[in-house]
């Protein structure tokens, strides 16, 4: 027992022979750990050499498939539907606009029009805020999951690294201790056997070997997976906070606009108008374009996302 601890102090140090000093990381309760169980490998029994670390391997696969994949990409699609009508109905207002007669004069029949026309439209402005609000709540919820996942996916990673240390310890002791005595008996006692024994023992350390070459390799999928964690989690507060612009700021400014607008013509007397088109148009546009920004917003994240999914 004393070796086996020196070996992995050697190994948790950092020694010459040691590929992968990343294993230092672990805590100690984990090293701990990993060294209790780099005394229950048998090297010797092939079955539990295959299926040695199967399990975080395993944990990788389940984690890709049940979490990453399940992206909501629905809301994304559902805030594209929801502003492209709030776009249709912005059309509707100032096709309406347009096409009225005398709907910027100062009497009170153009007042009433151009009020039912602004309440429809305004309306339409309330219900989508709404359900951006909602489309925003869900985003936050999401970002908060991808959180959750990207610390799971560093346990992962950690458990990797404990399979991966155990095994180190457990080679670097056999082959010192076990595996030098089996040579030193054969070499002693000159019999066949003890050679083939022997023989076959080091094999035995080489294929374990080769699996723990095996783990370190998908000890890197974690890291491709966190990667994709950042894109969707990053992708998911930019869009939550082009939705908050647009419910918090959009549009109460437009609604400011139009009718501080309104209420300056109204003031100006009989030979006023109800509202200035220029200035209405004006403010049309500049909702317009905030509105396609997020449009596109929202494209670019499903893109980037499809894009993305590389493994």
């Amino acid at each position: 027992m004393n070796e086996q601890n020196n070996i992995a102090l050697e190994l948790e140090q950092g020694d010459s022979g040691n590929k992968r000093p990343y294993l230092s990381r672990l805590s100690p309760q984990q090293t701990e750990y990993a060294k209790e169980f780099a005394k229950q490998i048998d090297v010797t029994n092939r079955t539990m050499v295959l299926q040695y670390g199967n399990a975080a391997q395993r944990k990788v696969s389940t984690f890709t498939e049940s979490s990453l994949f399940s992206v909501p990409a629905n809301d994304l699609n559902e805030i594209d539907a929801d502003i492209r009508t709030l776009l249709k109905k912005l059309r509707e207002f100032e096709r309406n606009f347009d096409t009225a007669p005398d709907i910027t004069a100062n009497d009170a029949k153009s007042l009433a029009r151009f009020k039912s026309m602004y309440d429809r439209f305004n309306s339409a402005l309330t219900e989508t805020a709404r359900r951006l609000e909602i489309h925003h709540s869900s985003l936050l919820r999401h970002v908060s999951r991808m959180d959750d996942l990207y610390e799971q996916c560093f346990q992962i990673v950690k458990e990797f690294d404990m399979y991966i240390y155990a095994g180190d310890v457990c080679v670097k002791t056999q082959r010192e201790t076990t595996l030098k005595q089996m040579e030193e008996q054969a070499l002693k006692s000159g019999f066949l056997e003890d050679t083939i024994r022997t023989e076959d023992f080091r094999q035995s350390l080489e294929l374990f070997e080769k699996k723990l070459q095996d783990l370190c390799l998908s000890r890197s999928l974690p890291f491709q997976i966190l990667a994709q964690i950042k894109l969707i989690r990053q992708t998911d507060i930019t869009m939550a906070e082009s939705l908050r612009r647009c419910t918090a700021d959009t549009f109460p400014l437009y609604r400011s606009r139009v009718v501080l607008s309104l209420g300056l013509k109204q003031g100006e007397g009989n030979t006023g108008r109800i509202i200035d088109s220029t200035v209405f148009h004006e403010a049309n546009e500049d909702l317009r374009t905030t509105l396609n920004a997020v449009r596109k917003a929202a494209g670019d994240t499903i893109e980037s996302r499809k894009k993305g999914f590389h493994f």
